[in-house]
């Protein structure tokens, strides 16, 4: 109920902020409620759940007293009535005659008149004629029978004041013209209001579209919608961590522009270390990476199960390291990963992978039926023409008539054995542009010509203007060797249809030459189509079409005649060698296959219908390799632990190329307070830990952070002990007096105390009793000449008690570990083992940071001493290169001395025979 439900009052509940009144509900007890329905005088029924009455009704005495102190304290609290109050005031007497006397005609007729009068107020602005002209015309009979209300704000509490309809009528107009201006203002600020919000409803629409285009795109993904639309935390899925660690591995500073300004929902950095933490990588068979394989060949095709087994080696850095999550020290030069690609369908993963390890007939058989058992069909195999490849396949049977291994799985069907193509066409090119030869080919006629770089040198010497016909070629491709040599777009370029057709058309004694150039492209195309037509035929999905085939087919027989005729020729063999190089077998190897494998599938895949044969070469491992090179920035070469973290970011993360700033290894940290359980002392910020502070572009293992920050720290104690004593002093030192025997046994126990002040100084929070710093230590019996020599004031010099538990350690240590490495697992943790079995009562956070930093010591002089021996190969490498160019030298100068003694005999027989 809107109104006050006393029957003489207008009072009006729903008028918002400009009501200065209170309305109370009727109360629950039913002897007070009516009596609160008697006061109200009305004929009419009252419903008491709905009904109000205003506060004109009630005393002060009526409100309860705690609402007199908190109104008084403070302003705008709600008013409340005592159990018992019942209104008293401004109620109509028992014997007035009100609007409810009143018979039903009158009523509505006076309600009509004033309410016309009202409408003209509104109408028009100047009223004052028509009020007077209108209030004469209101009956005076009713106009004394009706009683009106007080004005409350004016008149104390108990006083009505009766006002003339004219006056009340002027009274309301007034009201009525302030209430218009309010409206009118609240309008103009409602307007006001109503267009801020459309455009803003405007810009959240054009960002939603955005949005949903970015989502429609994978730009981003539906939680990070979800998270900017709501502004609520969500469960972040394995699509939203993949995505977020390819970008954090790309970059940090891109990371937290888009997270900070931006304004785009990434997860923490907790969030993925946590995630990479539970992601495993052992050598062998991967099983996270199986695992994704698994639910991936739920939703494939039969023709998407083709796949296709390539494997290869890439170089590591064969320094030894500490894997803190084995606990184990490992060394290895050489990385053995193997991928799986679909032939059919755009998909690959890194399945398997060891350290120091090649591949073998029995890994490749187990790995073939892994895959096997998920459902997919193994067709080939792609490795390329090393040493050790080639002796597996020669003990597989693999020859020229016969290049396939049977499935292990079903002994029906049968796995073909592919080369490189490219690293066969960039092996040709090396032979072909060698100092001491070429390749003799066949000439047409039944004899023999050299295809070797005197026919390209030939062809820049001829080409050689600004505008060139082989605008490609240069001395590069003829003569780069080394690492240049590596560069398969070199071989490429120089054995293409552009260079092939110049020499055809520039060199006309050169055709043998040029018709093999042109036979070696063609070729190569075939063997690295990427979609189903191409302009040049054979660079088409091989079988597309039946005529498509018989071009590409021409193409392989005509290398196959090539290759079988051609020899190597020397200048041990000028006449050439009798058997072939290992890249021709290769190049015969991959033809016989490529046509085996297509006539098998057409065979028992009515659905295949071609080829593409660039799934059929080790590109998406080169790809892979690249990318491991560049998660470490300038360090391109990792040692066994940091290929270990970096092929972690690489299945988890899609495609993580990283640009980095630091030219230092991955996991190179700053010394922090992680070294043990408990808090270490706080220590000062320098201006090098904030500028260098996250560099980092890889995540790491908790245990594998704190094993390189230990390294790092064991870094500097190494570089201390390893350093000899400054030779700026004039005195002599003590270390310096004795005899050389001697001298060596004091110089080690020197770098020993060291080393225990080192720890002593790490422990501090741990134990204070660990030993002193130098400008507090008092004159010991440990010896501390070098520590005393080299500290400023602020070097740990050891405790005696402390300095006899690091040289018994240093005792277990040699013992256990000898000159070298124990490279089995669980070195630290049995070192520790034994260390507690000599000492129970040391402290095992202290005993472990002992332990850890002895053993990256003994990583770091093993370390050295193996760079040692590569300098020394090194220089005699270089020596020998100096000798044999000298001995060239020499060998020129005495042909030299050879031609001129001739000539000048010469010239004396000429001179004596005309006498």
């Amino acid at each position: 109920m809107s109104y006050c439900a006393v029957a003489t009052c207008r009072s009006y509940r729903r008028t918002g902020k400009f009501c200065t009144k209170s309305f109370f509900r009727f109360p629950k007890d039913p002897a007070t409620c009516a009596t609160w329905v008697h006061r109200c005088s009305r004929q009419d029924p009252i419903n008491v759940l709905q009904a109000r009455i205003c506060s004109d009704h009630f005393l002060d005495s009526d409100y309860d007293p705690s609402y007199l102190v908190k109104a008084s304290l403070m302003p705008g609290v709600s008013p409340c009535l005592k159990t018992d109050a019942v209104p008293t005031q401004n109620l109509r007497s028992a014997g007035s005659s009100g609007p409810a006397q009143q018979s039903t005609r009158a009523s509505r007729s006076d309600r009509r008149q004033m309410k016309s009068l009202a409408q003209d107020i509104i109408n028009t602005e100047g009223a004052s004629s028509s009020l007077s002209d209108r209030s004469r015309s209101i009956s005076l009979d009713a106009s004394n029978q009706m009683e009106w209300s007080p004005a409350a704000t004016d008149l104390p509490a108990g006083e009505v004041q009766y006002l003339s309809p004219l006056e009340e009528v002027q009274k309301l107009s007034q009201q009525n013209r302030r209430l218009k201006l309010r409206m009118e203002k609240q309008k103009r600020q409602w307007r006001q209001e109503r267009q801020m919000l459309l455009r803003k409803l405007r810009v959240a629409e054009r960002k939603a579209h955005k949005l949903q285009k970015l989502l429609r795109l994978g730009v981003v993904t539906e939680k990070q919608v979800s998270t900017v639309q709501s502004g609520h935390r969500v469960q972040w899925t394995a699509e939203d961590i993949s995505r977020a660690l390819g970008l954090r591995c790309r970059s940090r500073k891109a990371y937290e522009y888009v997270q900070q300004v931006m304004h785009l929902p990434l997860p923490s950095a907790a969030t993925l270390s946590r995630w990479i933490r539970g992601f495993r990588v052992t050598p062998g068979v991967i099983e996270a990476a199986l695992a994704v394989l698994r639910a991936a060949v739920q939703g494939m095709g039969a023709l998407e199960r083709l796949c296709v087994v390539s494997f290869d080696e890439m170089a590591l850095s064969s320094r030894y390291c500490y894997d803190a999550s084995a606990d184990q020290i490992l060394q290895g030069s050489k990385l053995q990963l193997l991928m799986v690609r679909g032939l059919c369908a755009a998909w690959k993963q890194p399945l398997f992978y060891e350290i120091d390890s090649p591949m073998t007939n029995q890994k490749l058989n187990s790995v073939i039926s892994v895959l096997e058992s998920l459902g997919l069909r193994v067709t080939a195999v792609v490795s390329d023409m090393g040493g050790a490849n080639e002796g597996m396949w020669r003990s597989s049977g693999i020859c020229a008539d016969r290049t396939w291994i049977i499935n292990p799985v079903d002994d029906t069907r049968r796995v073909w054995v592919f080369a490189d193509a490219p690293h066969l066409i960039k092996l040709m090119r090396v032979h072909t542009v060698a100092d001491d030869g070429g390749l003799l080919i066949p000439d047409g006629r039944g004899g023999r010509a050299l295809l070797g770089r005197g026919t390209f040198l030939e062809l820049l010497e001829l080409d050689r203007a600004e505008l060139r016909v082989a605008h490609k070629l240069t001395n590069l491709h003829v003569q780069g060797t080394g690492q240049v040599s590596q560069r398969v777009r070199l071989a490429t370029q120089l054995f293409s249809h552009t260079v092939g057709t110049a020499i055809k058309e520039l060199l006309p004694r050169r055709q043998p030459q040029a018709e093999a150039v042109l036979t070696a492209n063609a070729w190569f195309d075939v063997l690295n189509s990427r979609s189903q037509f191409d302009a040049t035929i054979e660079r088409s999905a091989y079988g597309r079409t039946a005529e498509i085939k018989a071009v590409q087919d021409r193409a392989l027989d005509k290398m196959t005649s090539l290759i079988s005729d051609t020899r190597k020729t020397s200048a041990k063999h000028p006449n050439g060698h009798r058997s072939m190089l290992p890249f021709q077998q290769g190049m015969l190897r991959t033809t016989v296959s490529l046509r085996g494998l297509y006539e098998e599938l057409h065979r028992t895949v009515p659905e295949l219908q071609f080829v593409l044969t660039s799934h059929l070469n080790q590109d998406c491992l080169e790809n892979c390799f690249s990318q491991i090179r560049s998660l470490g920035g300038a360090n391109t070469t990792p040692n066994a632990v940091e290929v270990r973290s970096r092929l972690k970011v690489l299945l988890m993360a899609p495609a993580p190329q990283v640009a980095a700033s630091s030219g230092r290894a991955v996991l190179q940290l700053e010394p922090s307070d992680l070294m043990s359980t408990s808090r270490a002392p706080q220590q000062l910020p320098c201006v090098s830990n904030e500028a260098l502070e996250g560099l980092l572009i890889q995540f790491e293992e908790p245990d594998q952070e704190l094993a390189a920050r230990e390294d790092n720290e064991a870094e500097g104690a190494y570089q201390a002990v390893a350093a000899p004593p400054s030779s700026s002093h004039e005195e002599v030192t003590p270390l310096q007096s004795e005899s050389a025997t001697a001298g060596d046994e004091r110089l080690e126990r020197e770098a020993l105390a060291f080393v225990a002040g080192f720890v002593a100084a790490k422990c501090r929070h741990l134990d204070a009793g660990l030993g002193q710093t130098t400008d507090q230590a008092p004159p010991s019996s440990v010896p501390s000449s070098w520590v005393r020599a080299l500290s400023r004031g602020r070097l740990t010099v050891p405790s005696p008690n402390w300095m006899t538990i690091v040289e018994e350690f240093e005792v277990i240590f040699r013992l256990m570990m000898g000159d070298t490495v124990d490279g089995q697992s669980g070195i630290v943790q049995r070192l520790l083992a034994a260390l507690q079995v000599k000492r129970p009562s040391l402290d095992a956070r202290i005993a472990r940071k002992l332990v850890t930093t002895r053993v990256h010591l003994r990583i770091r002089s093993l370390n050295q001493r193996q760079d040692e021996v590569a300098a020394e190969r090194r220089a005699a490498k270089q020596v020998r290169q100096h000798v044999r160019s000298g001995e060239l030298h020499l060998f020129l100068f005495d042909l030299l001395d050879i031609f001129i003694a001739i000539i000048q005999s010469s010239s004396i027989v000429m001179v004596i025979k005309p006498l």
